[in-house]
């Protein structure tokens, strides 16, 4: 024999136990549930809840919720606004205020992705955003301080010194200046226009 005595006792044993626990608490179960809660059927602005053998019956609909909200002006948010969007923690609302104050405004949606969010797709969420590039501080250049402008985050300490040089060969400084004598790089100057006058 393959099995003695004892064995196949704890097989017989076993087997009983399988199927009290699995095979008929199933006969006493409904065929389908009535509900469904997870997944639910999303079709159209409803929430289909109970299904039908047959076909898709609507039992009770639930009309989805949906945020039409506008979206939020970046240069005059606060941070319990900026919190409001997922994915924007207490520490990237104050670095995207802090990084604003900075340039002195955004004039566009893609200077969002010079902060280097890591856990935050700022391509994905653009829709959430609006700039209004009027209300950009503009800085004049004449009368600030070699530290003032050096604190911008497109300028390095090179281009400031170039700035300054400038200042003391012109007489005067403007960003019209700077780009008729080509002070700076094209790159650079494109970058720095939305906010020197």
């Amino acid at each position: 024999m393959l099995f003695n005595a004892s064995e196949r006792r704890g097989i017989f044993t076993l087997l009983l136990l399988i199927i009290s626990i699995i095979v008929v608490p199933r006969q006493f179960l409904p065929k389908e549930p009535d509900f469904f809660l997870l997944p639910a059927d999303i079709i159209g602005d409803s929430v289909y809840v109970k299904r039908d053998t047959n076909s898709l019956q609507i039992v009770k609909t639930f009309p989805l919720k949906k945020k039409q909200a506008s979206p939020i002006e970046l240069n005059t948010a606060d941070s319990s606004t900026l919190l409001t969007v997922r994915g924007i923690g207490p520490y990237y609302a104050s670095k995207i205020i802090r990084y604003r104050e900075r340039l002195g405004g955004f004039y566009s949606l893609k200077q969002l992705n010079e902060l280097n969010m890591k856990y935050f797709n700022t391509d994905s969420c653009s829709h959430l955003f609006s700039v209004d590039p009027t209300i950009i501080r503009l800085s004049d250049l004449d009368t600030m301080s070699f530290k003032a402008i050096l604190h911008h985050p497109y300028l390095e300490y090179e281009d400031v010194q170039m700035i300054f040089h400038a200042k003391q060969k012109y007489g005067h400084l403007s960003y019209s200046i700077l780009e008729q004598h080509k002070v700076l790089t094209i790159y650079k100057l494109k970058k720095i226009k939305p906010y020197f006058k």
